[in-house]
């Protein structure tokens, strides 16, 4: 998926002013805002808080910044000039070649937008119809003529156990969801008998034309966990082309009583002489669930401040989840029915070998002692999903 990023403007305002302020030039190495390009830049954190109210909290602020950054874009540094004469002329050369380079960009970009809406549009029926077939909705079109029919040995025999078959496909997302590592470490013992209920998954981008990003549905039968049909989990992006989140958003899942899997009930004796003496206490506390995937973690609001070690632990963890998002929406939905058979897992293996043979060669330090090649990255061979 390549490299990703974190918005995180909004986590820690007081840090982001300082940091900002640093990178300028002219406000590190004992230099003040007059030897800045910009002399009039100059921010406080007073300044700052009194910027909240003005540009409507935090993102106007960002905004704001950004907008002044934007304003620093292509003013002199001093570099280009003391360059020699020719040399200036090679690179306004190059410049011309580089305008010419992002007008072809735009192109590609606007090219590759209808693209994608023309097979995502192409894509649909085969998807309402593999939903059909999963559910048990639609029966699975007979074979034609040469792949095996009536008069072949046996088929007297298949026809009569088509009689005693299950509905659809059973548990055809949950083994999905099983075979592929990212999603398989997230799926508890409990999580899978909620997931024999799901009988599809979608994807589609968000509606409006300032909104940037993608939202996951995920489609449930009537099941004793929870009430709602559908459960989605929308990534809001600052830039469609960039892989830079702002924030993502959950459905509030409406579990039926005792049937909260994100949660876990401790029991425990109370101490003699209280005043609940003789009655058992019980406490809830929150425990590891693939259903914590549409609880995603908050950006913290303001006057929040977080240190640089729980930003770092705050990013990893919006990352993990944006990788989960990321491998549904790429891979899972677009090759179900090779997940569901294991066809899947061995490509992805023979994918992550060929990148991790690039890394041995290009670090010729590496140290031996890994496992043998088709593992994991735990040393794990890839989860089987069984099939009843």
């Amino acid at each position: 998926n390549g490299e990703k990023y974190i918005n995180f403007t909004q986590v820690n305002m007081d840090k982001g002013v300082e940091d900002l302020k640093n990178a300028l030039p002219g406000q590190n190495e004992g230099q003040g805002a007059d030897d800045n390009e910009d002399p009039d830049f100059e921010l406080s954190k007073e300044q700052a808080m009194e910027l909240l109210g003005q540009a409507g909290g935090q993102e106007g602020l960002a905004a704001m910044l950004q907008g002044h950054l934007a304003g620093l874009i292509g003013s002199p540094s001093g570099f280009l000039e003391s360059l020699p004469k020719p040399v200036r002329r090679r690179v306004e050369v190059l410049k011309d070649l580089q305008e010419k380079h992002d007008s072809l960009e735009d192109e590609y970009r606007k090219e590759k937008a209808a693209l994608d809406a023309k097979y995502s549009a192409l894509y649909g029926p085969l998807y309402t119809q593999r939903a059909a077939i999963v559910s048990g909705a639609e029966e699975a079109p007979p074979k034609e003529e040469g792949e095996g029919g009536e008069g072949e040995p046996g088929a007297e025999a298949e026809q009569k156990g088509d009689e005693d078959a299950p509905k659809g496909i059973p548990e055809f997302w949950l083994c999905v969801l099983r075979n592929n590592e990212v999603t398989e470490e997230q799926i508890t013992e409990k999580d899978s008998e909620a997931l024999k209920h799901l009988v599809d998954i979608t994807w589609e981008p968000l509606e409006g034309e300032d909104k940037k990003g993608f939202k996951l549905n995920f489609f449930f039968e009537e099941n004793p966990f929870f009430e709602n049909e559908i459960l989605t989990k929308s990534y809001h992006m600052v830039d469609e082309d960039d892989p830079i989140l702002e924030h993502a958003e959950g459905t509030e899942i409406k579990w039926k009583p005792g049937k909260n899997l994100t949660v876990k009930t401790m029991k425990k004796k109370p101490k003699r002489g209280g005043k609940s003496s003789g009655k058992m206490l019980t406490k809830t506390e929150p425990c590891e669930s693939f259903f914590n995937f549409f609880s995603p973690p908050k950006i913290p609001g303001d006057g929040d401040e977080l240190e640089e070690e729980e930003m770092e632990q705050l990013q990893e963890v919006m990352e993990a989840d944006y990788d989960m998002g990321a491998v549904i929406k790429e891979k899972l939905i677009p090759h179900a029915v090779s997940w569901f058979t294991g066809e899947a897992v061995q490509l992805d293996d023979d994918e992550e070998d060929d990148d991790d043979d690039d890394d041995d060669e290009d670090d010729d330090d590496e140290k031996d002692g890994e496992g043998p090649e088709g593992l994991t990255d735990t040393g794990e061979k890839p989860p089987e999903c069984k099939q009843q």
